[in-house]
């Protein structure tokens, strides 16, 4: 959140409730469903990562599951807690994580090794993540073929615009034909409570439309509109073979249930009449940097690229160097490529937009961000 020595940093899980998944037992499963919402939250938490660090034994990474002790007053680290209602995570209250520890995947070897904790120890260790849980969260079923994702697309008439709908804090992106309606969606983000004063006060969209939708990754400021507007779920989803938290798993269940999950192929190259649709190239384990990313030629014949949250040191589109029109990584937020790697425009009229909200919480765009974007034009 800055890059100061000492910054906080927000750690975001996406969680169950413990004693559900507990009672539940080899049963877990039936509870992911559209009318189940009670034992699913988000919980942000507020801190430095040494701090994290010392209080949990571990750094959080992507792809960690960890137990969590929440309680409304005490002596801990500051968090906050939104539960699953039926328009999606919408309200949060403030509380204090009162013990975090790493749990280990069942069959796999522990991510990295834990210290002795110093806080908390009053609450017995979940050490090994439930069985049911981690089968629960597995939903996704095989990757599609490449021609079946080539079959889902190949029939789009021509785009003529790229438009960043504007959601606030989120990412929800529409290629439209010549008449301004949507014949495609890249991501369909809504903010999640944490940032939903960034929301505006009128958001358009046809909720008749059965076109596909492109999800980059499995991030709620990318998906999160399809708790908000249940159409969407009546949509063929393209999406990326990646680990799924609870909340994330139940969505997959639900879209899989209606036959519309499609599980793009790890390594294709994936090629529509005005695009091409790839994966970055970045670690599995990283969800922003092994997400999907859209590169589409327009009508007028100029370029657009839609990245994702995906760094671009990990782009894997040919002609990606240059662009006319490029949607910022991550809502303009900090990334590690440097400059040079940063797409340059086709001519003096590139233009660059960033999909962030007013006053959000992570202070999106950053200055460093904006800056490598000048610097490359």
């Amino acid at each position: 959140m800055s890059t100061r020595p000492h910054r906080r940093v927000s750690f975001e899980f996406d969680c169950i409730d413990a004693d559900y998944v507990d009672a539940s037992g080899p049963e877990l499963l039936s509870g992911f469903r559209a009318g189940q919402t009670k034992p699913f939250a988000l919980l942000r938490v507020v801190t430095t990562p040494a701090r994290f660090d010392r209080f949990a034994g571990a750094t959080p990474e992507p792809g960690d599951w960890f137990h969590l002790e929440l309680r409304p007053k005490g002596h801990g680290l500051p968090a906050w807690h939104a539960q699953l209602e039926g328009n999606g995570y919408s309200m949060h209250a403030r509380g204090v994580l009162m013990f975090a520890r790493l749990l280990n995947t069942p069959g796999e070897a522990p991510p990295h090794p834990l210290r002795p904790q110093a806080l908390g120890a009053a609450v017995a260790p979940r050490l090994v993540l439930p069985e049911p849980l981690a089968t629960a969260c597995a939903a996704l079923p095989p990757p599609a073929t490449p021609a079946e994702v080539s079959a889902i697309l190949k029939d789009l008439p021509q785009a003529t615009s790229i438009r960043v709908r504007d959601v606030g804090q989120a990412n929800f992106i529409s290629l439209c034909d010549d008449g301004g309606s949507a014949i495609l969606h890249f991501d369909v983000g809504f903010p999640i409570s944490f940032n939903r004063h960034t929301f505006p006060s009128r958001f358009v969209v046809d909720r008749a439309e059965k076109l596909p939708i492109v999800l980059s990754h499995w991030d709620w400021d990318h998906l999160h509109g399809a708790l908000l507007l249940p159409h969407l779920l009546g949509c063929r989803w393209i999406v990326p073979d990646q680990r799924l938290g609870p909340g994330a798993a139940r969505l997959a269940h639900m879209l899989d249930q209606r036959g519309n999950l499609v599980v793009r192929p790890a390594n294709a190259r994936i090629r529509f009449p005005f695009g091409e649709l790839v994966r970055s190239g970045g670690r599995p384990s990283d969800l922003n940097d092994s997400g999907l990313t859209i590169l589409a030629t327009l009508t007028s014949g100029r370029s657009a690229l839609l990245t994702g949250d995906a760094d671009y040191t990990h782009l894997k589109h040919a002609n990606a160097k240059q662009v006319d029109h490029l949607v910022a990584t991550h809502h303009g937020a900090r990334f590690n490529a440097g400059a040079p790697l940063v797409p340059k425009p086709n001519s003096g009229q590139g233009q660059l937009v960033i999909s962030c909200g007013y006053r959000n919480v992570y202070g999106h765009p950053h200055p460093d961000g904006l800056s490598k974007h000048a610097r490359s034009g």
